[in-house]
């Protein structure tokens, strides 16, 4: 058997090309073609023309970005590491050595150049005719923020730390008014050693009258270690965490990501965490609309992800059908959908049980059994009585409305329906009329088999996300950048699926204008890149 030479070392007579090591079934092409589409002159124009180094191309960093999010690398030191060893991002990079500060640079300072590359994704899959549009889903889902669970202060810990910091900084004042010639970074001499350090904590937790958490010794230990400027700093982080806890409404809040709110998992734990949105086209599993919330529960979500899908989408179809979970049922979103006239479909509680598999007991003097007359806004009954609304109150800062008044002293059914010696009565959120149409229509046959399309649209995305995108944490910190970091996996999501589902299609982005969509010259490569890939692999690529 011949064994082959070994050329480590070996030097070239005629350089190769970069372009040359670069398979061209490889998706980096699609991300060059995609972002390339992108009109970013307005963006770059202030660092045209200007004094100092020149500053690295947008859309270069833009490109790295996106090729690393689909490879799962969010780190922007992962990223300066692969730009540097790995041919694809060099080739992406154009050679270039962006460092990791430079491009966490990037990823902060440009938000919306992120958000409009995930968009334009969107625009390039409605085109080319992959979006079915049929049926969107919406759900989200929790992800563990970049912070402990254990690095967190209440209320009256932070107002105690505030406090003392502030009565710090008005002392360092006060000696700096008689002491001005000091540099300014100077200890004083109580607490120049650590061990001085500790004993003027002690001497606080002696007048406070107990014990001080970890974290507060650590921020006082930083306070009381720290400059004029660097008290400050901490004073201000102490105030965000308190407007922070203040907005929640929860008991404590965390130090190092005062935005991120506890919420509970799957798994039944409760951990800092944001809640992540998606709506999801069937058929196609492209994500049409993204975005982060604060919120625990879903159910103020609904509005804002239908407006996001109108706004990238340049509108919804008249047609669309559109599906969410339980989390999203309430009167105010019933009636939205009714006044937008979106045919939408959300199971109420029992509803969503019994999709579970949960057995309930079938009870004929159940609230569902009672028919509700929105014209005079009263209640019938099985047995024909009449209930009518006669009272209201506040429950858990909702109003609740009270309807009762039928003839139950002489029903034969007394008994199985109110009680014994007891009269009949139903409560209502409100929105009676929505709510009774929406149960009508998840009862139908054709809601059932609408409904069940949900389970197979929007689940697998966040899979796909969470398995093989790695987003089980994030890695920035605070809303708006966690926000750009999910456009980030949304935009790779998307990339993958268009390179897969293009097969075939391709002749459709030719026929943009009739879509509705004008395309740049530049994004045309997408169409002259991907035929000339079908070409020559007709089976497609396996995303």
């Amino acid at each position: 058997m011949a064994l082959k030479t070994d050329r480590i070392g070996q030097s070239w007579l005629f350089p190769p090309r970069i372009t040359d090591f670069i398979p061209e079934d490889h998706i980096c092409n699609l991300v060059v073609a995609v972002v390339s589409s992108l009109n970013i002159w307005s963006i770059e124009k202030k660092y045209r023309c200007q004094p100092g180094h020149p500053a690295y191309p947008r859309r270069m960093l833009l490109r790295l970005m996106v090729q690393a999010a689909i490879d799962g690398m969010f780190s922007s030191r992962k990223i300066d590491r692969l730009a540097q060893e790995n041919v694809i991002y060099m080739y992406l990079a154009g050679n270039a050595k962006p460092d990791f500060r430079t491009l966490c640079n990037f990823r902060r300072e440009h938000k919306k150049l992120i958000e409009d590359v995930f968009k334009k994704t969107v625009l390039i899959a409605k085109a080319a005719g992959i979006l079915h549009l049929g049926h969107l889903a919406t759900d989200g889902t929790k992800v563990k923020a970049n912070a402990s669970n254990q690095y967190t202060l209440s209320k009256e810990e932070l107002e105690t730390i505030r406090r003392i910091i502030e009565q710090g900084i008005a002392v360092d004042e006060e000696e700096d008014q008689l002491y001005g010639d000091r540099r300014g970074d100077e200890l004083p001499p109580e607490l120049n050693t650590p061990e001085k350090i500790r004993r003027k904590i002690k001497e606080i937790e002696e007048a406070q009258g107990k014990p001080l958490k970890q974290v507060a010794k650590k921020i006082l230990r930083q306070h009381l270690a720290g400059d004029a400027q660097r008290k400050k700093q901490i004073l201000g982080k102490i105030k965000k965490a308190e407007q922070e806890i203040t907005m929640s409404g929860q008991k404590v809040v965390s130090l190092s990501d005062p935005e991120a709110r506890f919420m509970e998992n799957k798994k039944k734990w409760k951990e800092l965490s944001y809640n992540p949105q998606i709506t999801v086209d069937h058929g196609s599993g492209i994500i049409v609309a993204g975005d982060v919330t604060q919120e625990c529960v879903d159910r103020k979500q609904l509005q804002p992800m239908i407006e996001r899908a109108e706004e990238n989408l340049g509108g919804l179809p008249e047609d669309v059908k559109m599906s969410w979970d339980n989390g999203y049922y309430t009167g105010q979103n019933l009636r939205y959908l009714e006044e937008k006239h979106v045919a939408g479909y959300i199971p109420d509680c029992k509803q969503a049980q019994k999709m579970k598999g949960k057995t309930m007991e079938d009870d004929r003097y159940a609230k569902e059994n009672f028919t509700y007359d929105e014209e005079n806004n009263w209640f019938l009954c099985p047995q024909g009585g009449r209930l009518t609304r006669n009272g209201e109150y506040i429950y858990n800062g909702k109003p609740v409305y009270a309807y009762y008044g039928a003839p139950c002293e002489s029903c034969p059914a007394r008994a199985v329906c109110a009680g014994e010696n007891r009269w009949r009565m139903i409560t209502s959120f409100g929105f009676e009329g929505e709510r009774q149409r929406m149960a009508a229509k998840m009862r139908s046959g054709g809601g059932k088999k609408e409904y069940r399309k949900r389970g197979e649209t929007v689940e697998w995305p966040f899979g796909d996300i969470k398995q093989n995108l790695g987003l089980r944490e994030f890695l920035t910190r605070g809303l708006l950048n966690v926000k750009t970091e999910h456009n980030l996996v949304c935009t790779a999501h998307n990339l993958k699926i268009l390179w897969k589902k293009l097969d075939g299609k391709i002749a459709v982005l030719g026929k943009m204008k009739h879509a509705g969509v004008t395309l740049s010259s530049a994004t045309d490569s997408v169409l002259e890149f991907c035929s000339k890939f079908i070409k020559k692999n007709p089976r497609g690529l396996n995303c």
